[in-house]
């Protein structure tokens, strides 16, 4: 059984583990998933292990039991040396994957009284030619004296290479990039910025974001796990005074779906923020109130060399079941304005008072996607393919992802030794 694994998370390293001691034959491309932001769950001291991966560790002299998780602790006593363990007896590559075809058959295509799992699974990724060159003078010295220096010049660009399988797991995550848009495009979405950031490399910035003069204003897109993570890491920045946020969702109560299957301890971070923004509104609004009863107070002659008391805005801002419609930045780069609708089929619940303009306009300093997509574009497969199978790891702060996934690998493999069994055996 030769098998290709597509992902690099703690789920695939599991599933690599599981195929390789059932005698399978895997390649594992390891791509460039980064989980390390998704830190607010307080995940329990052992997450991301399996009996399977610490009965290995000790195999192989070493231990894990950590008193409590972190990633760096997790990726190098962990996840690092059953990575040199797999990498000793199977092929870990970080080519990235171009495509994933059937060798002959056409999506779609059917052999008269056969499955299609008859014909091979293609993988074509692409190799840096440099590496590529480098690995021949280590494994094929005979080769490597023949290449001439032209031919080694010529490759300047990256090539292209393929391997053929029985079986494909894709164990990628779906924290790629997608749209501001919760219908896949908006209006301008495509002109590079520096301005707006998507699904990971969002969850990074948003780790990185302090109170800032040049940083007053952020738009978070979303309000599912991805954009709950983002809101945690920008406490410290939303608690600043002078910084307000806005949510744009097309939930017409922004979180609620996601705090039904929350971590417990997330769910509680999130509620307690709400619950401090809430209440600090709150008091303004009663000093807002105090203020301008006083000033309804003064004789007419005095109100008018006095101002009227300014009505607070909230510096969480909702425009709850809306779509971002349009993204434009201004010439001097300076600022990055949303237009915004809202659907007759929608309510917006939270902050209905921005319900009632056909388009709105907010401009910010800087945009937060947490909208995110597995990148389906290189699977060119018929719909249901025997062979094929696709698993999309649950997000850390969802409550019991982790034990749901493991099992979910487990129904993957009874599925693949049905293909195997002798009774439907090709």
């Amino acid at each position: 059984m030769k098998l290709a694994i597509i992902g690099h998370s703690p789920l695939a390293l599991e599933t690599a583990l599981r195929f390789h001691l059932h005698g399978a034959a895997l390649t594992w491309y390891v791509d460039q998933d980064n989980l390390e932001h998704f830190t607010s769950a307080n995940l329990p001291s052992m997450h991301f292990t399996s009996d399977l991966g610490l009965g290995v560790l000790k195999e192989i002299g070493r231990t894990y039991t950590p008193a409590t998780f972190s990633w760096k602790e997790w990726t190098e006593n962990y996840a690092a040396p059953l990575m040199n363990y797999l990498r000793a007896h199977q092929e870990l590559k970080a080519d990235e994957v171009i495509s994933v075809t059937k060798r002959f058959l056409a999506p779609g295509e059917k052999i008269e009284g056969r499955s299609r799992f008859l014909d091979l699974f293609r993988v074509i990724f692409k190799v840096n030619p440099k590496d590529f060159i480098e690995e021949q003078r280590e494994t094929n010295p005979e080769t490597y004296q023949r290449l001439t220096e032209e031919f080694v010049n010529s490759l300047a660009s990256s090539i292209e290479m393929y391997q053929d399988y029985d079986l494909v797991l894709d164990l990628r995550s779906d924290l790629g990039k997608s749209s501001a848009a919760a219908s896949g495009r908006a209006l301008g979405e495509s002109r590079p910025t520096d301005k707006a950031s998507y699904a990971l490399n969002a969850l990074a910035n948003a780790s990185k974001f302090k109170p800032n003069p040049d940083l007053r204003e952020l738009a978070l897109i979303g309000s599912d796990s991805l954009a709950a993570e983002m809101l945690l890491h920008l406490e410290e920045w939303l608690k600043e005074t002078r910084s307000r946020l806005f949510i744009v969702t097309t939930e017409e109560e922004p979180f609620s779906e996601y705090l039904k299957t929350a971590h417990p301890m997330t769910a509680e971070k999130l509620t307690n923020l709400f619950k401090y923004i809430d209440e600090e509104f709150l008091s303004e609004i009663n000093v807002f109130t105090k203020k301008l009863h006083e000033w309804q107070q003064l004789d007419d002659f005095v109100q008018v060399k006095i101002p009227k008391p300014a009505e607070p805005i909230p510096r969480l801002v909702y425009f709850s079941g809306h779509n971002v419609s349009a993204i434009d930045e201004l010439i001097d780069k300076k600022r990055m304005f949303l237009t915004l609708e809202r659907p007759e089929f929608r309510n917006g619940k939270k902050h209905p008072e921005n319900n009632y303009q056909d388009l709105k306009t907010i401009g910010v300093d800087h945009i937060l996607v947490a909208h995110g997509k597995k990148d389906v574009s290189f699977i060119q497969l018929d719909p249901i393919e025997p062979g094929y199978f696709a698993l999309t790891p649950s997000r850390p702060n969802v409550r019991d992802s982790w034990i749901s996934d493991l099992e979910k690998v487990k129904g993957i493999e009874d599925e693949i030794f049905k293909l195997f069994s002798p009774a439907d055996s090709h």
